[in-house]
Protein backbone atom coordinates (compact mmCIF):
# COMPACT_ATOMS: atom_id res chain seq x y z
CA UNK A 1 0.00 0.00 0.00
CA UNK A 2 1.94 3.37 -1.07
CA UNK A 3 2.76 5.67 2.30
CA UNK A 4 0.09 9.13 2.51
CA UNK A 5 1.89 11.90 1.21
CA UNK A 6 2.32 14.99 3.61
CA UNK A 7 2.14 17.87 1.35
CA UNK A 8 5.28 19.55 0.41
CA UNK A 9 7.08 22.54 2.03
CA UNK A 10 6.92 25.05 -0.77
CA UNK A 11 8.39 28.11 0.79
CA UNK A 12 11.71 27.90 -1.10
CA UNK A 13 11.73 24.36 -2.72
CA UNK A 14 14.30 25.85 -5.08
CA UNK A 15 16.22 28.91 -6.60
CA UNK A 16 16.64 30.54 -9.61
CA UNK A 17 18.75 32.47 -11.74
CA UNK A 18 19.83 33.50 -15.00
CA UNK A 19 23.48 34.23 -16.45
CA UNK A 20 25.33 35.47 -18.73
CA UNK A 21 29.32 34.98 -19.52
CA UNK A 22 31.88 36.27 -21.79
CA UNK A 23 34.84 35.95 -20.55
CA UNK A 24 33.76 33.98 -17.18
CA UNK A 25 35.18 30.32 -16.17
CA UNK A 26 34.30 28.49 -12.99
CA UNK A 27 36.99 25.95 -12.01
CA UNK A 28 36.01 22.58 -11.06
CA UNK A 29 33.70 22.34 -8.09
CA UNK A 30 30.75 20.75 -6.68
CA UNK A 31 27.56 21.36 -4.74
CA UNK A 32 24.86 19.30 -2.96
CA UNK A 33 22.36 20.78 -5.19
CA UNK A 34 20.28 19.60 -8.32
CA UNK A 35 21.44 22.14 -10.87
CA UNK A 36 19.28 22.44 -14.34
CA UNK A 37 20.34 24.90 -16.61
CA UNK A 38 18.06 25.58 -19.99
CA UNK A 39 21.07 27.27 -22.50
CA UNK A 40 19.61 30.70 -23.92
CA UNK A 41 22.18 31.85 -26.20
CA UNK A 42 25.58 30.57 -27.52
CA UNK A 43 27.43 27.38 -26.27
CA UNK A 44 27.56 26.63 -22.64
CA UNK A 45 30.67 24.43 -22.11
CA UNK A 46 31.24 22.06 -19.67
CA UNK A 47 33.74 18.85 -17.90
CA UNK A 48 30.88 16.20 -16.36
CA UNK A 49 31.83 13.08 -15.70
CA UNK A 50 35.45 12.84 -17.47
CA UNK A 51 33.93 14.17 -20.57
CA UNK A 52 34.02 17.88 -22.39
CA UNK A 53 30.18 18.33 -22.75
CA UNK A 54 28.94 21.25 -24.77
CA UNK A 55 25.04 22.67 -24.53
CA UNK A 56 23.11 24.89 -27.50
CA UNK A 57 19.86 26.80 -27.14
CA UNK A 58 17.11 24.35 -25.68
CA UNK A 59 19.21 22.18 -24.26
CA UNK A 60 18.94 21.30 -20.72
CA UNK A 61 22.04 20.41 -18.48
CA UNK A 62 21.34 18.48 -15.62
CA UNK A 63 23.79 17.98 -13.00
CA UNK A 64 24.08 15.85 -9.99
CA UNK A 65 24.30 16.90 -6.28
CA UNK A 66 28.36 16.13 -5.79
CA UNK A 67 29.60 15.35 -8.99
CA UNK A 68 32.29 17.59 -10.01
CA UNK A 69 32.24 19.96 -12.99
CA UNK A 70 33.01 23.23 -14.66
CA UNK A 71 31.46 25.95 -16.82
CA UNK A 72 32.71 28.18 -19.33
CA UNK A 73 31.89 29.73 -22.74
CA UNK A 74 32.25 27.40 -25.98
CA UNK A 75 32.83 30.39 -28.02
CA UNK A 76 34.05 33.81 -27.76
CA UNK A 77 30.25 35.17 -28.22
CA UNK A 78 30.10 33.64 -24.84
CA UNK A 79 26.41 31.82 -23.47
CA UNK A 80 23.28 32.41 -21.52
CA UNK A 81 20.85 30.34 -19.65
CA UNK A 82 18.20 30.26 -16.77
CA UNK A 83 19.16 27.88 -14.14
CA UNK A 84 17.42 26.13 -10.92
CA UNK A 85 18.85 25.05 -7.92
CA UNK A 86 17.25 22.26 -6.09
CA UNK A 87 18.17 20.50 -2.81
CA UNK A 88 18.18 16.72 -3.19
CA UNK A 89 15.53 16.63 0.04
CA UNK A 90 13.08 18.60 -1.65
CA UNK A 91 12.98 16.56 -4.70
CA UNK A 92 12.47 13.52 -2.61
CA UNK A 93 9.53 15.26 -0.87
CA UNK A 94 7.82 14.56 -4.23
CA UNK A 95 8.64 11.31 -4.74
CA UNK A 96 8.88 9.66 -1.62
CA UNK A 97 10.57 6.57 -1.29
CA UNK A 98 12.70 7.11 -4.07
CA UNK A 99 16.83 7.43 -4.06
CA UNK A 100 18.12 10.57 -6.19
CA UNK A 101 17.38 10.29 -10.10
CA UNK A 102 20.69 10.66 -12.04
CA UNK A 103 21.22 11.77 -16.07
CA UNK A 104 23.70 10.01 -17.30
CA UNK A 105 25.67 12.53 -19.46
CA UNK A 106 24.17 15.39 -17.85
CA UNK A 107 22.81 16.82 -21.03
CA UNK A 108 18.68 16.39 -22.28
CA UNK A 109 16.42 18.23 -25.04
CA UNK A 110 13.72 16.42 -24.06
CA UNK A 111 10.40 18.25 -24.47
CA UNK A 112 8.60 16.99 -20.80
CA UNK A 113 12.01 18.52 -19.14
CA UNK A 114 12.43 21.54 -21.21
CA UNK A 115 9.27 22.24 -20.70
CA UNK A 116 8.96 21.44 -16.57
CA UNK A 117 11.90 23.43 -16.09
CA UNK A 118 10.92 26.62 -18.28
CA UNK A 119 7.28 26.32 -16.30
CA UNK A 120 8.93 26.21 -12.20
CA UNK A 121 12.00 29.49 -13.62
CA UNK A 122 8.47 31.23 -14.78
CA UNK A 123 6.43 30.86 -11.77
CA UNK A 124 5.84 34.40 -10.64
CA UNK A 125 6.17 34.97 -7.22
CA UNK A 126 2.50 34.78 -6.33
CA UNK A 127 2.17 31.48 -7.32
CA UNK A 128 0.27 29.53 -5.36
CA UNK A 129 1.44 26.53 -3.33
CA UNK A 130 -0.29 24.25 -4.98
CA UNK A 131 0.63 25.68 -8.64
CA UNK A 132 4.50 25.32 -7.17
CA UNK A 133 4.10 21.63 -5.78
CA UNK A 134 2.27 20.69 -9.25
CA UNK A 135 5.50 22.43 -10.87
CA UNK A 136 8.06 20.45 -8.96
CA UNK A 137 6.24 16.85 -9.10
CA UNK A 138 6.31 17.72 -13.11
CA UNK A 139 9.71 17.78 -12.93
CA UNK A 140 10.93 15.14 -10.95
CA UNK A 141 8.27 12.58 -13.62
CA UNK A 142 10.26 14.18 -16.07
CA UNK A 143 13.79 13.66 -14.61
CA UNK A 144 12.39 10.00 -13.90
CA UNK A 145 11.27 9.55 -17.08
CA UNK A 146 15.03 10.28 -18.73
CA UNK A 147 17.02 8.23 -15.14
CA UNK A 148 17.40 4.91 -14.37
CA UNK A 149 15.17 4.44 -11.48
CA UNK A 150 16.99 4.39 -8.02
CA UNK A 151 16.53 1.43 -5.75
CA UNK A 152 13.41 2.32 -3.32
CA UNK A 153 14.71 3.48 0.62
CA UNK A 154 13.22 2.49 3.22
CA UNK A 155 10.50 4.76 4.98
CA UNK A 156 12.54 4.36 8.64
CA UNK A 157 15.94 4.88 7.03
CA UNK A 158 14.70 8.23 5.50
CA UNK A 159 13.71 9.33 8.41
CA UNK A 160 17.08 8.98 9.74
CA UNK A 161 18.46 10.41 7.24
CA UNK A 162 16.33 13.25 8.14
CA UNK A 163 17.02 13.22 11.76
CA UNK A 164 21.17 12.82 11.12
CA UNK A 165 20.73 15.90 8.73
CA UNK A 166 18.87 18.11 11.51
CA UNK A 167 21.89 17.17 13.88
CA UNK A 168 24.60 18.18 11.62
CA UNK A 169 22.62 21.32 11.31
CA UNK A 170 22.30 21.90 14.85
CA UNK A 171 26.21 21.21 15.52
CA UNK A 172 27.58 22.97 12.47
CA UNK A 173 30.20 25.32 14.91
CA UNK A 174 31.52 22.42 16.65
CA UNK A 175 30.64 19.71 14.56
CA UNK A 176 29.50 15.94 14.99
CA UNK A 177 31.15 12.79 15.07
CA UNK A 178 29.64 9.43 13.17
CA UNK A 179 29.68 7.56 16.06
CA UNK A 180 27.22 10.70 17.48
CA UNK A 181 25.51 9.90 14.37
CA UNK A 182 25.37 6.03 14.77
CA UNK A 183 24.51 6.33 18.79
CA UNK A 184 21.37 8.78 17.53
CA UNK A 185 20.15 7.35 14.47
CA UNK A 186 20.02 3.94 15.32
CA UNK A 187 21.88 3.48 11.73
CA UNK A 188 25.79 2.10 11.33
CA UNK A 189 28.21 4.17 9.77
CA UNK A 190 27.83 2.16 6.72
CA UNK A 191 24.43 2.13 6.77
CA UNK A 192 24.00 5.57 7.64
CA UNK A 193 26.63 6.44 4.57
CA UNK A 194 25.28 4.51 1.81
CA UNK A 195 21.74 5.86 2.53
CA UNK A 196 23.03 9.36 2.76
CA UNK A 197 24.25 9.24 -0.76
CA UNK A 198 21.21 8.16 -2.04
CA UNK A 199 19.09 10.47 -0.46
CA UNK A 200 21.45 13.35 0.01
CA UNK A 201 23.58 13.35 -3.58
CA UNK A 202 26.59 13.39 -1.00
CA UNK A 203 28.19 12.14 2.08
CA UNK A 204 27.49 13.62 5.55
CA UNK A 205 31.51 15.23 6.13
CA UNK A 206 30.49 16.90 3.03
CA UNK A 207 26.90 17.70 3.97
CA UNK A 208 28.38 19.22 7.48
CA UNK A 209 31.06 21.37 5.15
CA UNK A 210 28.30 22.67 2.90
CA UNK A 211 25.75 23.65 5.37
CA UNK A 212 28.50 26.28 6.90
CA UNK A 213 29.04 27.33 3.62
CA UNK A 214 25.40 28.35 3.63
CA UNK A 215 26.19 30.27 6.57
CA UNK A 216 29.73 31.88 4.91
CA UNK A 217 27.46 33.20 2.48
CA UNK A 218 24.62 34.53 4.35
CA UNK A 219 27.19 36.48 6.68
CA UNK A 220 28.74 37.78 3.25
CA UNK A 221 25.29 38.79 1.89
CA UNK A 222 24.91 40.76 5.82
CA UNK A 223 28.30 42.11 5.07
CA UNK A 224 30.69 40.08 7.44
CA UNK A 225 34.73 40.30 6.92
CA UNK A 226 35.51 36.98 5.18
CA UNK A 227 37.44 36.14 8.62
CA UNK A 228 34.31 36.65 10.65
CA UNK A 229 31.82 34.81 8.48
CA UNK A 230 34.58 31.69 8.36
CA UNK A 231 34.86 31.87 12.32
CA UNK A 232 30.79 31.83 12.71
CA UNK A 233 30.58 28.99 10.25
CA UNK A 234 33.13 26.48 11.99
CA UNK A 235 35.71 26.76 9.84
CA UNK A 236 39.37 26.69 11.88
CA UNK A 237 40.10 29.93 9.53
CA UNK A 238 39.56 31.85 6.14
CA UNK A 239 42.21 29.85 4.39
CA UNK A 240 40.31 26.82 5.00
CA UNK A 241 36.73 28.34 4.87
CA UNK A 242 38.26 30.00 1.06
CA UNK A 243 39.50 26.80 -0.14
CA UNK A 244 36.22 24.90 0.87
CA UNK A 245 34.60 27.29 -0.96
CA UNK A 246 36.29 27.30 -4.43
CA UNK A 247 35.94 23.50 -4.33
CA UNK A 248 32.43 23.66 -3.95
CA UNK A 249 31.30 27.11 -6.10
CA UNK A 250 34.22 26.91 -8.72
CA UNK A 251 35.30 31.01 -7.35
CA UNK A 252 36.55 32.71 -4.11
CA UNK A 253 34.11 33.42 -1.81
CA UNK A 254 35.65 37.42 -2.67
CA UNK A 255 34.87 36.55 -6.09
CA UNK A 256 31.26 35.86 -5.05
CA UNK A 257 30.83 38.87 -2.76
CA UNK A 258 31.53 41.18 -6.27
CA UNK A 259 29.54 39.13 -8.56
CA UNK A 260 26.97 37.01 -6.86
CA UNK A 261 23.32 38.59 -6.46
CA UNK A 262 20.74 36.28 -4.16
CA UNK A 263 17.11 36.73 -3.83
CA UNK A 264 16.28 35.66 -0.26
CA UNK A 265 12.94 34.79 -1.81
CA UNK A 266 14.78 32.31 -4.55
CA UNK A 267 12.93 34.08 -7.60
CA UNK A 268 15.45 36.28 -9.57
CA UNK A 269 14.90 38.38 -12.66
CA UNK A 270 18.12 39.48 -12.51
CA UNK A 271 21.79 38.14 -13.66
CA UNK A 272 23.51 36.36 -11.55
CA UNK A 273 26.22 34.15 -11.28
CA UNK A 274 25.89 30.39 -9.39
Amino acid sequence: MPEPSAPIQTDRPFQRFRVDLVDQAFAPHRHDTYTLALTLHGVQSFDYCGETRHSRPGGVVVLHPDELHDGRPGTDDGFGYAAITLRPDWLGKVRPGHGLPFLPGGLSRDASLVRAVKTLHALPETASALETETALIELAQALDALCDAPAPVQRFVREQVDRACALIEAHLEEGISLATLELETGLDRWQLCRAFRALRGTSPGRYLTLRRLDRVRAGVQSGDRLADAAMDAGFADQAHMTRQFKAAYGISPGQWRRTIIQDPTGRLDQTVLH
